[in-house]
């Protein structure tokens, strides 16, 4: 669904409401935004929302920022005005989150966040909102570490950097990560190149950047879709012997790692609006999750590096099908669960874990994770 407001965006929640009511039952109504369709590392998120309010029996209402800033923000008056009983919020900046926190407060809303973690200050400001049930999201910094650790092992000390605009929190976290330890490892990063993830621009700024760097030796593209393009920039380049890097484990990035466009890509956070709305559905229906001090928590979603042996299996238990099932996610919400349930769960998340728990529900054979495992 793209951007809805006014008259339009109230008539379809009211058509979702009297869905629900017919069926003989007052179902939730929870409301989200997605940044920019059209964007796959987006796309999937929004995905991964409509899944989880699927599995755990409410409904869902999308709105569509268009990549515009001041559409996060009058998105969230749409839903308010519409009467959602909750909303889960992907914010690109900073700072977003208390206006938003200040908007859903005075309405009595209660909100949670998902994929953008924002910095400590900022967290400490909307913690004070009571209507603020908590955030599952990644610290992308350590993202972005993780791939410069990963460049600096193979040896490389000239890296080029494709990203998103300064002004988004995830692709200048991930920017600033992998520059800190690489540079601090030695290397250098010779240009960094921010600007819109569109992919006219993204290839604009890829060309330019590779011709005046001929004698680069790695990029990082900091989401799948900037990766792709970076790749078909790359191929207009013979003249470079450089390998790529990305973070987002996309279709394409899948691909590139099994044809070796791709040296490393690492991802699959964007489980964690599994998580926001969990929490949120869980205050709706009045247990309320909380950490020994009685804060609303905050959950760190662990980023999976996927080895190139695993992807035929990433993309059938991922991409093709959810990671966690109905069951898993409906035994997230009860009066019985506590955040030690939801914590257990991110600190057991790797490719693994996830595949071990297929095995049990007998949706994938043990023989065919060994091959796969074992495969060179």
């Amino acid at each position: 669904m793209g951007k809805v407001t006014g008259f339009l965006f109230a008539a379809l929640l009211c058509c979702v409401s009297m869905t629900a009511a017919d069926a003989g039952e007052k179902r939730l109504v929870i409301g989200a935004n997605n940044y920019l369709k059209g964007i796959y590392s987006l796309d999937i998120l929004e995905k991964a929302f409509l899944t989880t309010c699927e599995a755990l029996g409410v409904d869902s209402v999308i709105v569509n920022d268009e990549g515009k800033l001041e559409n996060s923000v009058s998105g969230v008056d749409n839903l308010i005005a519409a009467g959602v009983d909750g909303i889960v919020f992907f914010g690109i900046s900073d700072t977003l989150f208390p206006v938003v926190a200040m908007k859903c407060e005075a309405a009595g809303i209660p909100f949670t966040f998902y994929d953008h973690m924002p910095t400590d200050e900022v967290l400490a400001m909307v913690g004070t909102a009571s209507n603020y049930k908590g955030i599952a999201a990644t610290v992308d910094i350590n993202t972005g570490s993780n791939i410069g650790e990963y460049a600096l092992a193979q040896k490389y000390t000239k890296a080029i950097v494709v990203t998103g605009e300064t002004t988004d929190t995830t692709h200048s976290a991930r920017t600033n990560g992998f520059t800190r330890v690489f540079e601090n490892g030695g290397g250098t990063v010779l240009t960094a190149s921010y600007g819109p993830i569109d992919l006219s621009s993204v290839m604009t700024r890829a060309n330019d950047v590779l011709t005046a760097h001929p004698d680069v030796q790695c990029i990082y593209a900091t989401n799948g879709d900037v990766g792709a393009t970076v790749i078909e920039a790359l191929a207009k380049h013979p003249e470079i012997n450089a390998q790529v890097f990305v973070t987002d484990l996309d279709p394409a990035v899948l691909d590139g790692l099994q044809d070796g466009t791709i040296a490393a890509a690492n991802g699959a956070h964007w489980v964690n609006v599994n998580f926001a709305t969990a929490l949120l559905v869980n205050s709706l229906k009045g247990n309320e999750i909380r950490d020994e001090a009685g804060n609303a928590p905050r959950f760190v979603v662990p980023v999976m590096t996927l080895p190139s042996n695993m992807v035929d299996l990433y993309n059938k238990y991922w991409i093709q099908q959810p990671p966690f099932s109905d069951d898993e996610l409906r035994a997230l919400v009860g009066p019985n669960v506590t955040i030690r349930d939801f914590q257990n769960i991110f600190d057991n998340y790797n490719i693994e874990s996830r595949l071990q728990a297929k095995i049990k529900a007998g949706l994938l054979s043990q023989e065919e994770f060994d091959a796969a495992k074992n495969a060179k």
